[in-house]
């Protein structure tokens, strides 16, 4: 068992784990926050603590015995010699990894948690907007010293435009200029507008008398029948009392007939192909639910999917939990196998053991 990575997917779902003999395991959200002297938002933060004196959180034994479906003195035994290994690695080596956690460093007599994923840092802080300042009275200042500068400025100038001579161009006289008709692509627009809006109203006409002609036609034939209905209704011989009451009772009988039918291939169907084979021996389990209803609608889920393995075990006793399991194989080694691939693609807390049959 990777200590780490159980602790690691209970965290998920938990905020505080606490295991025994080493303490609780909190993971902290900090939102984000806008900070007055730097101008920006500083963006949020989920980091990990580890607290040794606590006890609070969830209890990391129950989640071992329902995840490996073990008795409480085993999961507890299991738990205690990884943490008695890992206070050991510490001891000898100064450092005890927790894979996706982080590390335990050995400070003096006291342990330090160096948490692995700072994800936060990732993140980048966001410019905030500025406020607008106002410059009316700087303006005013700048505009007094612009004139003041550019009164010699702007007499120079016009005295060097009135000096200077703009050269006149001579046009040739010779040019002959070539007639433009700007004026006839309008008129040719406007006929083809109009040639269009001719053939749009004309499509409109034909399907407009279309719609009253088939109108008319079904009003006329629905005319047409009811006297004929009322005819066959008026010279339909009246069945006898005796018809009458037989029809009931074999109707009644023929359905009695095909439901036990149906029953009857249902239980056949349901013999010739078991839940768990004779000779197989272990299962790998995505959930367990209190209900049959709960546990159908996961398996459902997984079947319109395209997994067509995941079925529903029902319990023995009512008040046991229904478990939906991903497959059954013939050795334990075919069960390992297929839970890594499970646990990697679909459900992280599956978990694989043997079928009590």
């Amino acid at each position: 068992m990777d200590l780490g990575k159980y602790i690691h997917q209970l965290l998920k779902r938990r905020n505080e784990v606490y295991v025994k003999g080493l303490g609780t395991f909190k993971r902290i959200h900090t939102s984000s926050v806008y900070d007055e002297k730097k101008a920006m938002y500083l963006p949020p933060v989920t980091y990990l603590e580890f607290d040794a004196k606590s006890k609070d959180g969830f209890d990391f034994v129950d989640y071992v015995q329902q995840s490996q479906q073990l008795s409480r003195s085993d999961a507890e035994q299991q738990v205690e010699e990884h943490v008695i290994q890992l206070l050991e690695n510490i001891k000898d080596h100064g450092v005890g990894v927790l894979h996706r956690l982080g590390q335990f460093i050995k400070h003096g007599n006291s342990l330090v948690f160096k948490a692995e994923d700072l994800s936060g840092f990732h993140l980048q802080p966001v410019e905030g907007t500025q406020e607008e300042v106002p410059v009316q009275p700087i303006a005013a200042e700048v505009d007094s010293v612009e004139t003041i500068d550019e009164e010699p400025i702007e007499e120079a100038a016009i005295a060097e435009v009135e000096n200077v001579e703009e050269p006149e161009v001579e046009e040739p006289a010779n040019l002959i200029e070539e007639p433009t008709l700007p004026e006839e692509e309008p008129y040719l627009e406007q006929e083809v507008k109009s040639s269009n809006k001719a053939t749009w109203y004309m499509i409109a006409a034909i399907v407009a008398l279309g719609i009253i002609g088939t109108l008319f036609y079904l009003n006329r034939t629905a005319h047409t029948q009811e006297p004929q209905i009322t005819d066959s209704v008026a010279q339909s011989p009246v069945s006898t009392v005796d018809t009458v009451l037989t029809e009931p009772q074999d109707t009644l009988a023929n359905s009695v007939d095909s439901i036990a039918i149906d029953t009857a291939k249902q239980v056949v169907n349901s013999d010739a192909k078991p839940l768990i084979p004779a000779n197989h021996h272990y299962q790998v389990v995505i959930g367990s639910h209190r209900t049959l209803a709960q546990a159908y609608e996961q398996a459902e889920s997984f079947n319109k999917a395209g997994v067509t393995s995941v079925r529903v075990i029902p319990s023995k006793l009512a008040k046991n939990l229904k478990k939906v399991i991903w497959d059954s194989y013939e050795t334990k080694e075919q069960a390992d196998s297929a839970l890594r691939y499970v646990q990697k693609r679909y459900v992280a807390d599956a978990w694989s053991g043997p079928i009590n049959k």
